[in-house]
């Protein structure tokens, strides 16, 4: 079998019908996408091009504010995450099982970081649920995430009195269930 290159002139091809890959990827130059741009604009339209998209799996730290550390089950250690342009997913099960000198805030690592962006537009809160806490945690749980590389738990109650969520709210076999979707750099 012989493979065939192909030189492509300075101003591209024009394909009045389409494109059809029977076999193989298509294999863009980093730096670039696919581009939107014959779409109208919405007001305060930043890009049109989309030029991400990776899927996997990582394994997130859960830590504390001050440098304590929280261990994980090996079944319940790993995230799911897709990645679309700017856009995260993750979804899946933590299970903390043990902790080492762990005093504060809890944070849970995130697998690309979220930007600082304009007007409080890089603050979100998602649903996300603690089970098995064995502690004090009462009414609705949140994942809030900050520009950074973090989410925190976070809690309001039936009265409407909220809180980040601290060690001193669950024990030392918790779990985290999630599906949160937040916006990277």
């Amino acid at each position: 079998l012989r493979k065939m290159a192909a030189t492509i002139p300075t101003n591209g091809i024009v394909l009045n019908s389409g494109l059809n890959v029977a076999d193989g990827d298509i294999t863009l130059a980093n730096g670039h996408g696919i581009s939107f741009s014959a779409t109208s604009d919405a007001t305060g339209m930043a890009s049109e091009l989309l030029d991400d998209y990776e899927e996997g799996a990582y394994s997130p730290t859960v830590t504390d504010e001050n440098g304590g550390s929280y261990g994980l089950s090996a079944g319940s250690d790993t995230l799911q995450y897709t990645k679309v342009g700017r856009k995260v997913t993750l979804q899946g099960l933590i299970n903390p099982t043990s902790k080492s000198s762990v005093n504060g805030t809890l944070r849970i690592s995130l697998p690309f970081t979220a930007p600082a962006l304009t007007d409080d537009s890089d603050y979100a809160m998602y649903a996300m649920a603690i089970a098995n806490h064995g502690g004090t945690i009462a009414g609705n749980t949140f994942m809030f995430i900050f520009p950074g590389a973090y989410a925190y738990p976070y809690s309001i109650n039936d009265s409407g009195a909220t809180n980040y969520i601290g060690d001193d709210e669950v024990d030392t076999n918790f779990q985290f269930h999630m599906n949160i979707t937040y916006v990277t750099e």
